[in-house]
């Protein structure tokens, strides 16, 4: 999947971003970039599910590792 950034704009005026197919902490990088384009301030944010199970896998390989030596 290609790195794409999805921005949605609310009829409140709300600004909600999310990344697609970025990997680890990569998608911070990408902050800035949105506030200045859309000439606002991050209120809020999280990581997306794709992280949160990339960050999973990688915690039970170190585990799995960790019992292998």
């Amino acid at each position: 999947m290609s790195k794409k950034i999805r921005i949605e704009i609310t009829p409140a005026g709300e600004i909600h971003a999310k990344t697609l197919g970025m990997h680890d902490e990569e998608c911070l990088d990408y902050i800035d970039i949105v506030e200045q384009i859309t000439d606002s301030v991050t209120v809020d944010s999280e990581f997306t599910e794709e992280y949160l199970r990339a960050q999973s896998r990688q915690q039970i390989n170190q585990r799995q590792e960790l019992k292998g030596k």
